[in-house]
């Protein structure tokens, strides 16, 4: 490991570096509104889920349809993008005056999309997933109309082109005169702010002087992010047409596609920024350069054009057999891998900058650290999820919200989080209200954000199904216990609010320094008490879950001895088994099963015939989806089998 000598120079005290501040501070205060409101809509559908305040079910879709939009780009996204600003003028990199148009457009654009997503999902109800897949959102089931889906889909496309008029102006930012390349071609200018100059540097020549660390990740999205959001603009056109002339049609599989075109390199969005974050705080936290910095250049070289060409890992499962769903994953699988290998460079980088250096170990170099790891962490559950015959069980279940928080919300949090106590002082010109305070909250949000996943990863891990308003009953005990846990999540926030308004409002001025050496000994005795608060509280949401969890169906009125093993071609216990893995009882009522749904007719007492089960499950009815697609006709049968067998409904196969 070597240490190379770039390092960026900010841009001095003057206009440019003013227009930096006002306009990262302006995007990190609505962002972080943003977030408030998005982890309040997240507490509810947690509750909702753990019976503890139930909403209905079309008020759950709709809550977790601005849930998903407004924490992953209101918050987000929209966080990481003000903040770029900010780490080019710490690289010595001005805003000039069209990228400051750009930066402009970009917010209200994104300001007035949000707006709209909230309204369309909280006042009109629309439920159609915060990954709005065609056709789902023109089909509200009388929940919302065609005005409503609309709207929504007007909403999505102006955040979209809120990314792309951000990623014009960083692209307009980086391959300017401050990079110093010796090219005027513009191509040869991109390549050498994306790193080239590292790995070539006579090609990629920039008058002595490498590109600092922070520029490359930024460069990489703002060209990926106009690759991969102008088609889906033009979808969410199509959709707007189609939900007024209704010939203009779009294939559904095609439509998913593009979404998962844009929709994988979207997370780079918000991750390739955070990284930025961590090129920029850690040496300054550790003293001293990035360590192997030069060797990132490798992954980039390989992101920028892997990021834009992987989504096809979202699709591992979804064309029928007999198409090119062989071929597209073969080729996704390495292609994902490869994806993570300027994430292995960057943290190899990053952590041996903090080993045996004189890291400051306050709330900012905390909540890098453990954003680091939460990177980490959350990437070797990546890689599982890319594994097709891993994603093949989770891909449908818990597992993935789990992953999808681990990363979002700790990976790339932190990131935003430790990018707000370092540079809100500056950007206010005031001083940090409390830093102890900032420790409390980092910690308390490691923990209780760490928990939380775990909770989803294991239901998902044993089938429990995503994107339902109602789970099956057997995975209450879980649910029951994330209450508190989610509760503690979102207060910790309070202390992060607290201390951005405090340090704002100028309170910091004339608080007493106190070290850590001299905090130490109240504060482990603090932690210990309220660490032993909460495990009382957790534990007796667990009891409680338990107990609930526990609390036996009713019995069936067919005896498990009279039911044969086989019905209508289709086998009972493989019913038994797809039931459950399929989310049925989320739905539906059985005993058989433990299922305790109220979405649906209860099985137990409807005892649907063998017939009417095979038809329901594979074309669907009112608010039920068709199954054909995800099962086979074999499968189908053995569902319905069971659900024949169990309850005593008429074996119509032969009629």
């Amino acid at each position: 490991m070597t240490e190379h000598p770039i390092t960026a120079t900010p841009l001095p005290e003057g206009a440019d570096r003013a227009y930096a501040k006002s306009v990262a501070f302006r995007y990190l205060i609505a962002s972080t509104v943003i977030l408030g409101a998005s982890g309040l809509l997240g507490m509810v559908l947690r509750d909702s889920q753990a019976g503890a305040g139930r909403v209905p079910d079309a008020w759950y879709y709709a809550i977790m349809t601005a849930h998903g939009l407004g924490a992953f780009v209101g918050w987000g996204a929209f966080a990481v993008m003000g903040l770029a600003w900010w780490v080019l003028a710490e690289a010595g990199f001005p805003v000039r005056r069209f990228g400051r148009w750009m930066a402009e457009a970009t917010w209200w654009l994104m300001v007035g999309g949000v707006f709209g997503v909230v309204v369309t999902c909280l006042l009109f109800k629309f439920g159609g997933s915060w990954v709005f897949l065609y056709p789902i959102s023109l089909y509200g089931s009388g929940v919302w109309g065609k005005w409503t889906a609309f709207f929504f889909t007007f909403s999505v496309l102006l955040a979209g082109l809120a990314i792309v008029t951000w990623c014009v102006g960083i692209l307009h930012t980086v391959v300017g005169p401050a990079l110093g390349a010796v090219s005027k071609n513009p191509i040869n200018r991109y390549f050498t702010s994306i790193g080239w100059g590292y790995l070539a540097p006579k090609k990629f020549a920039s008058n002595g002087k490498g590109v600092p660390y922070a520029v490359i990740p930024l460069a990489v999205i703002a060209l990926d992010m106009i690759i991969a959001t102008l088609p889906l603009a033009v979808m969410l056109i199509l959709l707007l047409v189609h939900t007024f002339v209704a010939s203009v049609t779009v294939d559904p599989l095609w439509a998913k596609n593009i979404l998962w075109w844009f929709g994988h390199p979207v997370v780079y969005l918000l991750l390739f920024p955070a990284v930025a974050v961590y090129y920029t705080l850690v040496p300054k936290k550790a003293g001293r350069p990035l360590v192997a910095g030069n060797i990132i250049a490798i992954g980039w070289a390989i992101a920028v054009t892997a990021n834009v060409i992987v989504w096809a890992h979202h699709v591992y499962i979804d064309y029928p057999s007999g198409t090119i769903q062989a071929s597209l994953n073969v080729i996704s699988q390495p292609l994902t891998f490869s994806v993570t290998v300027v994430s292995a460079l960057s943290l190899y980088s990053l952590f041996f900058t903090i080993f045996r250096s004189k890291y400051k170990w306050d709330t900012v170099g905390t909540a890098l650290f453990l954003g680091l790891f939460s990177w980490f962490s959350a990437g070797l559950s990546g890689i599982a999820n890319a594994t097709i015959a891993f994603d093949q069980v989770v891909h449908n279940t818990l597992f993935i919200v789990g992953h999808f928080h681990q990363m979002a919300l700790e990976g790339i949090g932190f990131a935003i989080i430790a990018a707000t106590y370092a540079w809100l002082p500056e950007f206010t010109g005031k001083k940090l209200y409390s830093d102890r305070m900032g420790r409390w909250h980092v910690w308390l949000t490691f923990v209780f954000a760490n928990l939380n996943s775990i909770v989803w990863m294991d239901q998902g891990i044993h089938g429990a199904p995503r994107r339902y308003a109602v789970v099956p009953h057997h995975w209450n005990s879980l649910n029951e216990w994330a209450v508190p846990v989610t509760f503690i999540l979102v207060l910790s926030q309070l202390l992060f609010a607290w201390n951005i308004i405090q340090t704002i409002r100028g309170k910091g001025e004339n608080r007493k320094v106190v070290t850590w050496q001299q905090a130490a000994p109240a504060v482990v005795a603090k932690t210990v008490v309220l660490a032993g608060l909460l495990g009382a509280i957790i534990t007796g949401g667990w009891a409680l879950g338990r107990h609930v969890g526990e609390t036996p169906a009713a019995a069936s009125t067919t005896p498990a001895a009279s039911v044969p093993a086989t019905i209508g071609g289709g086998d009972v216990a493989s019913g038994k088994t797809l039931f459950t893995a399929t989310g049925c009882g989320g739905c539906h009522t059985l005993a058989a099963a433990g299922a305790a749904g109220t979405v649906g007719p209860n099985l137990d007492t409807s005892k649907p015939s063998f017939g009417k089960t095979v038809d329901r499950v594979t074309e669907g009815e009112g608010a039920m989806p068709p199954y054909s697609s995800q099962l086979t006709g074999q499968q189908i049968k053995d569902i319905a089998a069971f659900i024949t067998g169990s309850t005593g409904g008429t074996d119509d196969s032969e009629d």
